[in-house]
Parts: C-alpha cells; sequence; structure tokens
C-alpha cells in the first residue's frame, strides 16, 4: 500500500513539474494602428442619426437600456451607433469599422 502511494504522489509531482515547465507566458498582441476610429456627432447631443451613415443593418444590445445600431455606409463603411432606449438618447460617439 505504501509503495502504491509513492508511486502515485510521484506520478503527481511529474506530471506538475513538466507541466510547470512546459508552460510559457503569453504575451499580449501589439495593437499599435489597429484601433477603431472613434467619432464625435457634428452637434451634441446627437438629436438624429445622419442619413449618411447608410442602411440600417443590425441591432444588437449587450445591455438593457442601451442598443447598438449598425449601418453601412455606401463605401460599405460600417458604423456602430448607441442608443439609450430608456432615456431616449443618442450617444455622443459612433465608431467606423473600415472594411476591405
Amino acid at each position: 500500500m505504501a509503495i502504491r502511494m509513492v508511486i502515485l504522489i510521484s506520478f503527481v509531482a511529474l506530471c506538475m513539474g513538466t507541466g510547470l515547465t512546459s508552460c510559457e507566458r503569453l504575451k499580449p498582441e501589439n495593437k499599435a494602428g489597429r484601433q477603431l476610429k472613434i467619432e464625435r456627432f457634428e452637434s451634441i447631443p446627437a438629436l438624429a442619426i445622419p442619413a449618411e451613415f447608410g442602411n440600417l443593418m443590425g441591432v444588437s444590445s449587450d445591455r438593457s437600456d442601451w442598443a447598438q445600431l449598425w449601418f453601412e455606409k455606401p463605401d460599405k463603411t460600417i458604423v456602430v451607433v448607441w442608443v439609450n432606449s430608456t432615456e431616449g438618447a443618442i450617444r455622443d460617439t459612433f465608431v467606423l469599422v473600415p472594411r476591405k
């Protein structure tokens, strides 16, 4: 019984030792130049969404009060606008997502 316990402890120690030595810390990605363009509406507070943003392509929400409206401009650029349905407000910034 003692031999089995020694073998089990040795096996666990060996597994942990090889796991710790073979792991390598992940390096964060260089995100320079990969940021999306955030712009402000010309009139703040924004009272309307400009027609030049194009057609509404979709709506998403990760919170109960804010929704993201996804528009596609004629040049295929995607524009994301946040709208607060409980306060009836449009966020003063929007995001441009370029397409190739």
